[in-house]
């Protein structure tokens, strides 16, 4: 869970997240299925920040399932696979949702925009409102 803490820390998340940008274009679904592995990300378009991977052979990846299943999947220092965590995702144009699972007790949803999708790279955009003003968040994922 630590691991899966940290990712959401890093992309931006917090409980209390509003996004007041337009839907854009549509997303491909079938794209966006699959391994994605964290790359890392931005603040309020500041410098880019890569991921902090604790194995280098064996990175953290986040997983889409057609279930609309998604799986974040974090390395220990020993590149062993020591957390499995499950979410749900929807896709709608491109208005990407996060939830929490059912049995999840901790209730979470969040939701992200993409803004780039390609067959190697991912860019989800956040905006959130926090107490020291509107923070965009932008969060990179790759194929390989």
């Amino acid at each position: 869970m630590k691991k899966f803490t940290l990712f959401l820390v890093f992309a931006g998340l917090t409980i209390s997240c509003n996004t007041s940008d337009d839907e854009g274009s549509a997303i491909s679904e079938p794209t966006i299925l699959g391994k994605w592995y964290i790359k890392g990300g931005t603040s309020n378009g500041g410098e880019f920040q890569n991921y902090n991977h604790d194995c280098e052979t064996s990175r953290d990846f986040q997983e889409f399932f057609t279930n609309g299943e998604l799986t974040f999947n974090g390395h220990n220092t020993s590149c062993e696979l020591n957390e499995v965590e499950l979410a749900a995702w929807i896709l709608n144009g491109s208005i990407l949702t996060i939830s929490s699972s059912p049995f999840d007790p901790m209730l979470y949803e969040y939701t992200y925009i993409v803004e780039s999708l390609t067959n190697d790279e991912l860019i989800l955009k956040q905006t959130v409102n926090d107490p020291e003003g509107i923070i965009v968040y932008r969060s990179t994922f790759t194929r390989n």
